[in-house]
Parts: C-alpha cells; sequence; structure tokens
C-alpha cells in the first residue's frame, strides 16, 4: 500500500546553567523531564503557526510541538527565553522539523534552485506547494539545510524535535538502484545522524518522528529496526481512526504501532475533526489495543491554534 499521506504536514533531568552577562548572575534553567517526561507525557497539543508563548505555557498540555518560528521564518524565530517561559511551567517542548522535503520558506531555500539544481532538490510536492522532494540522504541536504536548522533548534533550547517527512524513504524506493529497504535505511541513517548530533549538546535530546510507522516492516534487518527504536522515544500519527486509507490500512498502521509500544515508545496521535466529534474521537483513542495521547485539531488542518481540550483525555 502506499505508506505516505499527502497531509504528512508534512533530558534525563540534569540543570543547564546560564551566566546574565548582565547582572553577572547564575540562572538555573531546569528541563521538563527529557526522556522522563516524554514517557510519562498524558496530554499534548500541536501548533505550527502563530503560537503565542504566554498562551502555551498556560496550556494544560505536557507537550507541545510547535515551529522553531512564528511564522516560519528566521525573523519570526522564538528566542530562547520565550522558549523557556514554556518549559519552566513543566511542558516538554519540541520543535517541527521537516527533515524529508524542502520548504521554500525557509531560511536555507536559494531562490535559484530547481528541482535537480542543486542535486539532492526533487520534485515539488503537488500536494504541498512549495515544499519538495530532497534526496536527503546526501549530505548537500545535510549541510545546506539540515545542520543549520537543527542549530537553531539547539541554540533555542527546545527539548527535542518532531521529525515530519520521513516517509519520504517510500518516494524514493524507486529510484535508480535503491529498493524500498535501501531506502528505509537511508532514512534511518538519517535520524540516527540528527540525534547523535543534537545529544553532543543536550544529550537526553528527544526524538519524536511523525507517521511512517511502516519502516519497520520497510527496513531489512532486525538490527536496523533495533537502531531506529533506540533512537527516538516517541512516534507521533496522523490520521489513526479517520480519513486516511481503509479499515484494513488502519488496521495495518495499529499493528506497526503496537510494536512501537511494546519498545516503549509513546504514540502522540492528532486526528482532525470537529468539537462534535471529540467524544467519539477520544472512546477510539483510549480503547485503542495500545496507550495513545489523543489531540483533536480543526479539520481545516492548519494547526494555527492550541485547541482546548481535556487535560488528561484518557484518564490519570
Amino acid at each position: 500500500m502506499g505508506r505516505e499521506s499527502k497531509w504528512a504536514s508534512g533530558r534525563l533531568k540534569k540543570i543547564r546553567g546560564m551566566v546574565s552577562a548582565g547582572a553577572g548572575a547564575l540562572l538555573l534553567l531546569f528541563p521538563a523531564g527529557g526522556f522522563a517526561g516524554i514517557f510519562d507525557a498524558g496530554s499534548w497539543g500541536y501548533q505550527l503557526q502563530d503560537a503565542v508563548p504566554s498562551e502555551l505555557a498556560a496550556s494544560a498540555y505536557d507537550v507541545l510541538v510547535i515551529d522553531y518560528s512564528k511564522d516560519g521564518s528566521d525573523s519570526g524565530a522564538y528566542s530562547r527565553r520565550a522558549v523557556e517561559s514554556i518549559r519552566r511551567k513543566g511542558k516538554i517542548v519540541l520543535a517541527y522539523f521537516s527533515i524529508g522535503e524542502a520548504e521554500d520558506y525557509r531560511f536555507y531555500w536559494n531562490d535559484r534552485w530547481r528541482p535537480g539544481s542543486p542535486p539532492w532538490l526533487g520534485p515539488e510536492n503537488p500536494d504541498w506547494k512549495g515544499n519538495y522532494k530532497v534526496r536527503y540522504w546526501e549530505s548537500g541536504w545535510w549541510n545546506v539545510a539540515l545542520r543549520p536548522y537543527l542549530d537553531r533548534i539547539l541554540d533555542a533550547g527546545f527539548d527535542g524535535a518532531y521529525l515530519d517527512i520521513v516517509d519520504a524513504y517510500w518516494y524514493w524506493r524507486k529510484e535508480p538502484g535503491f529498493t524500498v529497504g535501501i531506502a528505509a535505511s537511508k532514512m534511518i541513517r538519517l535520524v540516527e545522524k540528527i540525534g547523535n548530533y543534537a545529544r553532543q549538546t543536550f544529550p537526553d535530546f528527544i526524538l519524536c518522528p511523525q507517521n511512517a510507522e511502516s519502516i519497520l516492516d520497510d527496513v531489512p534487518t532486525a538490527k536496523l529496526r533495533k537502531r531506529y527504536l533506540d533512537a527516538i522515544q516517541a512516534i507521533g500519527v496522523e490520521d489513526l481512526f479517520y480519513h486516511y486509507g481503509s479499515s484494513a490500512d488502519r488496521e495495518y498502521r495499529k499493528a506497526m504501532l503496537k510494536q512501537f509500544a511494546a519498545a516503549g515508545k509513546r504514540i502522540f496521535n492528532v486526528e482532525y475533526v470537529s468539537g462534535d466529534r471529540w467524544k467519539a474521537y477520544l472512546n477510539r483513542a483510549c480503547s485503542a489495543p495500545f496507550p495513545v495521547v489523543p489531540y483533536g485539531a480543526r479539520p481545516d488542518r492548519e494547526l494555527d491554534e492550541l485547541v482546548t481540550f481535556p487535560k488528561k483525555p484518557c484518564g490519570p
């Protein structure tokens, strides 16, 4: 089956010190809980546009996924102080990070680029104007875009990254000389690379891929499957109960997610449903055959507001 959703958008407790040059005082910053915190999280929120730090800090959510920037631009980037203001309220804050497509509104984009120039830049995604497939295994993508982007996430003090377009491996499975196993293996190595790089700065930097749960089926060896599971702490999934594919597709995804749950990974689910369907959605999510942390976003999929949702949707 086609695994790539057209809607894919697609520190263990340590104290870090910062010296305030102006006052000469030591400001102690307490992470929200790192690996341990993500495993214990009972709620989450997801807002990629126009997020207001004070509103995020006042929300009831344990985990928040936001863009590193209010509007996607470098000039709109949240400051370290803004991110810390959310984290001081006990929140785990993850930065949205597209690793399988280039976005033409990001700081790294060059207006002279065209598909094939640079060589790692692929065709435009027909469902998301301004988003381009990338040969994610090539060093140019890492050097020009991913590493500088990750540096911005680290500099802002995020607890981790929410990795989107991991399912790009499925798109590239027919690249000359490739198989789906090769494409999946290269994606796993990229996720590992991101984790290894980030954890040089923050040893408990959280990685949470979105979708692409079928990578566990498509990777060719059990060793690589274990490496992927070891690299991540959670997984986000869209459209697990509504919208995507057939009932057989959804059952397949649930079977895959059981493996993530068995490996101790937290599962964060977002469904794009209206308020009158939230109760039915919660019933489905909270009775799933594995623990799910649900969040109901608006059906327009804009993710431009933080929807009010029960503090502990599936109980204590």
